[in-house]
């Protein structure tokens, strides 16, 4: 009993451990904790080239020997210099995508918790995570061959190269940018003498780091996150909502847990606000981020701004019959963790650095054709059925989607600008597949539906259950500063 329990605990050890390779991917060691640069320089001299040290993935047992990663599955080559890495470094890459990276130096070691292979002594090849997100590999560098002001200001000579997984990595730093949109000439005034242009264009000086996701959060990758949340048999008394309900009943059915998520999988239309919400928080937990949203329970009755990041909105559980449910959101400032984009902000990233135009495509006199490169517009039986992301062109930031496919949810930061939504907490972008694009809307209106969508088209999110898309975003640091200028 007792060489049985032994046997146990070593394999716990093992399984826990941090593995390190030679650069054949032969296993060398194991180690509970982090090991100390000394003992990497040791190790790699010894076996003559770099260490891969690898982290432990819960769940996931470790390989006795590492296989290399073919040079013909390599889809990006990313070539770094050195003289860099002392600097915040992020690299762009899509899900599941074989990368391979090369430091114009010899490395001593890498860290990382990936699926990867050391292909030479500056290079490694790995595999991007299946989920959106971010991902850090870790690198060390020899002390020789490290620049003097380096070795003398620093004394580092280990750095951490960043992975953004789906995500757009945007610095701005105090750049001009144009908020809001004019719907009428800007001098012109309503029937109680009030400016038209409720959200009137101004240029503003905006200075900060983000991470945005390139595409709308697809199906899979909602369900994944959400799996323990969703029901397999729900049972709403309001139809629509069970006709949703059930809709996410099938995808967890039909698929299996951590199933890997394409790139270009089909966008989730179907999100209400407080779901898009739970996501947001559960993509920060995965990564280890202090949640960005605060939930709580409410007397209020009806979705509203209280105050500068305070909320009331609408409540709706995956298995749980609520109706007229309300629960309070409260920002954390000091959290850098995913989130909803503010209305300005998805006015800025929607915009693509764009100052001219009033959509992508141009303005009205702009062909189906023309619009067609940036935005899906669905017809027939397809106008309610989400389709894959990033299959047309990206705008200026090299953001995907952001029109025609989904309608997106976004929040007012501490205002809202538009007399028809009477103060309420938050509205949706974009457009949206629930309309076809030769929809004429109403009588008086004789224009197809596509032309409505523009950096100002505003869809009413009233009592925040709407159903519709989103994308989340990361303000890193809470550095964003922005001034108006006027023009």
């Amino acid at each position: 009993m007792k060489i049985f329990l032994l046997f146990l605990t070593l394999c716990f050890a093992f399984t826990n451990a941090q593995l390190y390779y030679d650069k054949h991917g032969e296993s060398r060691g194991a180690y509970k904790d982090s090991l100390e640069y000394s003992k990497l320089v040791e190790l790699a001299k010894r076996f003559r080239g770099p260490i891969l040290v690898k982290k432990p993935v819960k769940g996931v047992k470790p390989r006795k020997n590492l296989k290399k990663i073919p040079q013909k599955k390599i889809q990006r080559t990313f070539n770094v210099s050195r003289d860099t890495l002392n600097k915040e470094n992020w690299l762009e890459v899509e899900k599941n995508e074989i990368v391979k990276i090369c430091v114009d130096e010899p490395i001593v070691a890498w860290e990382t918790s990936l699926n990867s292979s050391i292909l030479n002594d500056s290079c490694l090849a790995f595999q991007a995570p299946m989920y959106v997100g971010v991902e850090t590999l870790r690198v060390h560098f020899y002390k020789e061959y490290m620049p003097y002001y380096i070795n003398f200001y620093n004394d580092i000579y280990s750095y951490n190269i960043n992975l953004a997984i789906g995500m757009k990595h945007l610095d701005f730093h105090n750049e001009s940018i144009l908020f809001g949109f004019n719907n009428y000439p800007p001098d012109e005034l309503d029937n109680e003498g009030e400016p038209r242009n409720e959200d009137p264009e101004r240029l503003v000086l905006l200075s900060g780091t983000y991470l945005v996701d390139k595409y709308p959060i697809t199906n899979c990758e909602f369900l994944q996150l959400m799996w323990n949340n969703i029901s397999t048999s729900p049972s709403f008394t309001d139809s629509d909502r069970q006709e949703i309900a059930q809709k996410w009943a099938y995808r967890k059915k039909h698929g299996s847990r951590n199933n890997v998520c394409a790139a270009h999988d089909s966008a989730a239309s179907s999100i209400i606000l407080s779901q898009a919400i739970e996501y947001a928080n559960a993509r920060s937990i995965r990564e280890g981020l202090k949640p960005y949203y605060i939930i709580s329970e409410t007397t209020e009755d009806k979705p509203r701004i209280l105050s500068k990041g305070r909320y009331v909105i609408a409540y709706y559980d995956f298995s749980l019959d609520i109706y007229g449910k309300h629960v309070l959101i409260s920002t954390d400032t000091l959290s850098s963790g995913y989130r909803l984009p503010y209305y300005d902000e998805w006015m800025m990233f929607a915009r693509g650095g764009d100052k001219m135009k009033k959509a992508p495509w141009g303005d009205t006199t702009a062909t189906l054709e023309e619009a067609s490169k940036y935005a899906k517009f669905a017809t027939g039986a397809k106008a309610y059925t989400a389709e894959p992301v990033g299959e047309l062109q990206p705008n200026g930031y090299g953001l995907y989607d952001i029109f025609g496919l989904v309608s997106e949810h976004v929040l007012f930061e501490e205002r809202n600008p538009f007399k028809v939504l009477k103060g309420r907490p938050s509205c949706l972008k974009g457009g949206n597949n629930h309309a076809r694009k030769d929809h004429i809307w109403y009588k008086t209106y004789r224009n197809p539906y596509w032309k409505r969508i523009n950096y100002g088209y505003t869809y009413p999110n009233y009592v925040g259950s709407a159903v519709g898309g989103f994308r989340l975003i990361r303000n890193i640091g809470n550095n964003a500063k922005w001034e108006e200028r006027g023009f």
